[in-house]
């Protein structure tokens, strides 16, 4: 039995479900997977009384609740800092926290024109200029990261900023 529960909707339909189980899976911690579906009153409700913002995901481990993806991903670096969640180098932690932050607060435009379906596939979509724009900004992003900390991943190894860029 673990000491961690991670609630969620979906990993399909849900980036930051998706999130928030990458960073969990990366940090190595152990972890039981809830799955709340959000069409369900009654789910949602259960969802309030985990999360106060009846957002997911939601960690809890060792008693503590954090519901939101930034805020995950700092408490799971400081729990399991041996995953590298956060690059150790100050500089490139600043670069790391700011394009996670940028994705998680950002990108209005493409989150209204392309909602998440990993499932499905949608050939010749017309893509909307504005959401042409934000997929433009975070192209230049990954090729930033991965010239300037040389690969496979954003910052070299896996880190926080693949979980949010996922």
């Amino acid at each position: 039995m673990t000491n961690a529960t991670l609630t969620i909707s979906s990993k399909n339909y849900s980036s930051w479900s998706l999130r928030g189980w990458l960073l969990t899976k990366f940090s190595g911690l152990p972890f039981e997977e809830f799955v709340m579906p959000m069409d369900d009153p009654a789910a949602r409700a259960e969802l309030l009384l985990l999360s106060p913002s009846i957002l997911v995901p939601c960690l809890v481990h060792d008693g503590i609740k954090v519901w939101d993806t930034l805020a995950i991903a700092e408490y799971l670096n400081e729990v399991r800092p041996k995953a590298g969640l956060l690059p150790a180098d100050r500089r490139t932690r600043a670069h790391c926290r700011s394009i996670c932050g940028e994705m998680h607060s950002g990108f209005a435009s493409l989150r209204s024109a392309l909602p998440m379906n990993i499932k499905s596939h949608f050939p010749n979509f017309a893509i909307w200029a504005r959401a042409q724009t934000d997929i433009e900004r975070i192209t230049a992003i990954w090729l930033e990261c991965l010239k300037q900390y040389e690969g496979p991943y954003l910052f070299g190894a896996l880190s926080a900023a693949d979980a949010m860029f996922a």
